[in-house]
């Protein structure tokens, strides 16, 4: 059977039951790449352009429904942060070590903070340079100019770069005490851990290894360097703030097996990553599967392969959204993903997605859950008020007062604002109105063309680690009489109705009892369009048709959902 048949039947047969369905946690992060300015800053010194892109950016992703993102913070032996270890990036004035109006690391976090997103600070572990940027190389403060004996030039497949060397002690202390400063500045929300490795097996540590080896088989000793200094990371990061998350990249091959062959972690660059999982060095690891579904090795049998092992830990499944043939079948790894029970996936790179819209995220949620990091749920807020305008748009102010009788680390990050169909409805992900940053204790909405005659909002406090209040806030209901028709409507229409208000804007009322993917297509004697498709959460609903319907003679309107269709003739 074709590998790509095999890979949707495996698919079908094991997500037909949530393929619709919102998944209530799940990881959907990204690469944001800085070094070389992949994907930010953009070429240019202006420092109002770059936080104005980066701005866009963030926003961009935050309107994917996308919730991590992976800022790369550190490369080449250059940091994107105040540090007293390594200079500064020449990516923003153009010099090394230069002055700037920003902290580019603070302004990120405080931007994706305020769009509800998760980040985590990208470093480069062990390789300290490569490329053609040789001013960087030849700085005083660069690490290989500092510190000559520490580093080693390595030439491979032509190419040639500089790493530090594992194998020395005082290596493993500098880059965790390069990590556990910005850990202890910045607000982050983890850190991901990228080439925690060697880069290959012909790697000239005969110094370090003759003073430091003991006596072991030279391979082991180089993997237990690696891990060491995993493990060194997690102990200065848990003790100054437990709840930061820890990850690594992992080469995408762990071991070579039947159907999987490659270059591989744990024998080619010395990544014992199976065992950070099981030591619990690390809270998760988004393995570098850039292959796609039809490829040698296979994305599936990697996935799977990578789940097997997680030690209870999570796996965030790494795409590689730069190849044309990964990018097609995007939507099916996604699938796949939560088909094999991952924590979620993750798109390398920024750039190779910012056109692209994701099917399978309709609606916003969480971060998969680190059950071992706990947490608190926090308290919730308390009277929830609305005030409308008086502009005569239908602009509505929330405001609520907060309490906080836990003054521990992980206390609250945000509100989550719930938009509920009914009173008594449970909030879910697919109600999610928005995630407001925890300093506001109030919001200004807009509900321009109003679905539904009742609007029922309501309040929960959520945690530094996505732990939301056991209670909730009171309930607030917003009404828009105007929709008469709609609210003396009977709950259970027999079919979708269409009705024209006093300004002659046409609506479809329907009622349904779960969301539904809803299109309404405008059909003519010889063709048909498109008019509408998008989430229709379930109660009373009505649907503002804003394209002009006088040529045609029909609409069509399918509940993808439940299979049902109906057409209104006019």
């Amino acid at each position: 059977m074709n590998i790509r048949v095999l890979f949707v039947l495996i698919c079908l047969i094991s997500c037909c039951r949530v393929s619709n369905a919102q998944f209530e946690r799940e990881t959907r992060a990204v690469w944001l790449a800085t070094n070389f300015r992949l994907d930010w800053p953009p070429q240019t010194i202006d420092q109002s352009g770059q936080k104005d892109a980066l701005i866009h950016i963030l926003d961009d992703i935050k309107s994917k429904n996308l919730n991590t993102v992976y800022f790369q913070a550190e490369s080449n032996g250059t940091v994107l942060f105040r540090s007293s270890f390594e200079p500064f990036s020449p990516y923003i004035t153009g010099k090394i070590d230069d002055s700037t109006s920003y902290d580019p690391l603070h302004f990120a976090i405080e931007q994706a903070h305020k769009r509800g997103l998760e980040i985590h600070a990208w470093v480069n572990v062990f390789k300290c340079f490569n490329g053609t940027e040789i001013n960087i190389l030849k700085n005083p403060n660069h690490i290989s100019q500092r510190k000559p004996e520490w580093v080693i030039e390595d030439l491979r497949d032509g190419q040639k770069s500089y790493w530090l060397d594992p194998g020395l002690p005082e290596v493993r202390e500098y880059v965790s005490d390069v990590i556990e400063e910005m850990v202890e500045r910045y607000d982050v929300d983890g850190v991901q851990l990228d080439y925690a490795r060697y880069p290959g097996k012909n790697f000239e540590d005969d110094f370090s290894y003759r003073i430091n080896g003991n006596g072991m088989n030279r391979d082991d000793w180089r993997r237990k360097n690696i891990t060491d200094a995993v493990e060194l990371i997690n102990m200065k990061i848990k003790r100054i703030k437990p709840y930061v998350k820890l990850g690594a990249a992992p080469i995408g091959i762990y071991k070579n097996m039947k159907g999987i062959y490659g270059f591989e972690g744990f024998t080619d660059v010395y990544q014992d990553s199976r065992l950070w999982l099981s030591k619990g060095i690390i809270d998760y690891l988004a393995p570098q599967i850039y292959w796609g579904i039809d490829d040698n090795p296979r994305f599936d049998l990697l996935a799977r392969e990578w789940a097997g092992g997680s030690a209870g830990r999570n796996i965030v499944l790494g795409i590689g959204a730069y190849k044309e043939n990964v990018k097609a079948d995007m939507e099916r790894m996604i699938e796949y993903a939560r088909a094999i029970n991952v924590s979620g996936v993750a798109f390398y790179r920024y750039s190779n997605i910012k056109d692209y819209r994701f099917k399978s995220y309709p609606y916003k949620t969480y971060p998969a859950p680190m059950s071992w990091l706990d947490g608190i749920n926090p308290d919730p807020p308390e009277n929830l008020k609305c005030v409308k305008e008086t502009s005569g748009k239908n602009i509505f102010i929330l405001n609520w007062e907060t309490i906080n009788k836990r003054p521990v680390d992980d206390t609250t990050r945000y509100f989550a604002l719930y938009s509920l169909p009914y009173r008594k409805s449970k909030s879910g992900p697919d109600q999610l109105f928005d995630l407001i940053p925890a300093g506001k204790k109030s919001i200004t909405i807009e509900i321009e063309k109003p679905k539904r005659v009742n609007y029922y909002f309501m309040l929960k406090s959520v945690s530094k680690l996505w732990n939301e209040s056991l209670e909730s806030s009171n309930l607030i209901e917003i009404k828009f009489s105007e929709l008469k028709s709609l609210a003396i409507a009977d709950d259970f229409l027999s079919q979708p109705v269409l009705v024209k208000n006093n300004e002659g804007e046409l609506r479809l009322l329907l009622y349904l009892t779960e969301k539904e993917k809803i299109e309404i297509t405008g059909l003519k004697e010889h063709g048909s369009q498109l008019l509408i498709s998008e989430y229709v959460p379930p109660g009373k609903n009505a649907i503002s048709i804003d394209k002009d319907i006088s040529s045609y003679k029909t609409l069509r309107v399918s509940l993808n959902n439940s299979r049902r269709e109906y057409e209104i003739k006019f």
